[in-house]
């Protein structure tokens, strides 16, 4: 089986002193394969010059970007110029990752159901979620990318079981919409690991962090209690061959980031190696 790759997302170094190229070349330092983006910002506003030298700090490392995180909230805003925002967005970020040729797919990252769903009719909203994601994945498909949807483990979320996943995808009905595997997000909603097998050719990435088991705690792997040994032989007997990155947010000490990142690389570094999906 080939092996998969050790990658970060850079927001492990927002709020530090590394913030920016800094902490990328570190990211190189330390021994990762690649890296991906979280893209906070709206990429159409973007001139020319600050397009090329987004896209250039990837070149000034040398590792290249598989993966772009697009967080949607608005996809479903009852608000129809908010919504047509949120969408053109989307896809602006699926531009995006066309330009830097090295990525793979966009971590997309749905939203809630609005008001707790005591006020607009939920399966309304749904079928917002589901026409605004497939325009973005039509989008994705024309650039030979995938869409990887990320299950976030809160009760009003979209997609926050294997169930509402599977219907998303289901309902999209696109072969290069796929699923982001979130290690600590399936523990925190007690997934059981054998329920990985239900997406089976339907993993495009895979994130890895730490949690206590009850709060979201993008934790290096090792100061919290969730059983990754089970979950990567689970989603490695999908088939499952790409890239594994580590998200850390958050630290008691920003000026320790570095210290935070390098410990979670090596001990996910020895996960992925007992696990048989990358050498020792």
């Amino acid at each position: 089986m080939p092996d998969w790759t050790l990658g970060v997302i850079d927001s492990a170094w927002f709020g530090s002193k590394y913030e920016g190229i800094s902490g990328l070349k570190e990211s190189e330092q330390i021994g990762f394969d690649s890296l991906d983006y979280f893209v906070g910002f709206d990429p159409e506003a973007m001139s020319a010059d600050e397009r090329a030298a987004y896209l250039a700090r990837a070149d000034a490392t040398g590792l290249p970007v598989i993966s772009l995180v697009c967080t949607c909230l608005g996809l479903t805003d009852f608000n129809p110029s908010v919504r047509d925002f949120h969408i053109r967005r989307a896809k602006a970020v699926v531009d995006l990752a066309a330009d830097f040729k090295t990525v793979r797919n966009i971590c997309f990252v749905p939203g809630e159901y609005m008001f707790q769903q005591r006020l607009l009719p939920p399966e309304g909203e749904w079928e917002l979620l589901v026409d605004a994601t497939r325009q973005v994945g039509q989008r994705a498909a024309e650039k030979g990318l995938e869409i990887a949807i990320e299950l976030l483990p809160f009760e009003f979320a979209f997609i926050n079981s294997v169930d509402s996943m599977e219907r998303c995808l289901d309902d999209v009905g696109l072969d290069n919409v796929k699923a982001t595997i979130d290690i600590s997000h399936m523990w925190l909603m007690r997934i059981p690991p054998k329920d990985m097998a239900r997406f089976k050719g339907r993993i495009s990435h895979v994130h890895v962090s730490d949690c206590d088991g009850v709060n979201h705690g993008d934790l290096p792997p090792g100061r919290g209690n969730t059983p990754f040994d089970e979950y990567l032989l689970a989603i490695r007997d999908t088939g499952f061959v790409g890239t594994a990155s580590l998200e850390l947010e958050f630290p008691v000490n920003p000026d320790q980031m570095r210290e935070w990142v390098e410990e979670a690389f090596v001990s996910t570094r020895a996960l992925l190696s007992d696990a048989g999906v990358r050498p020792a």
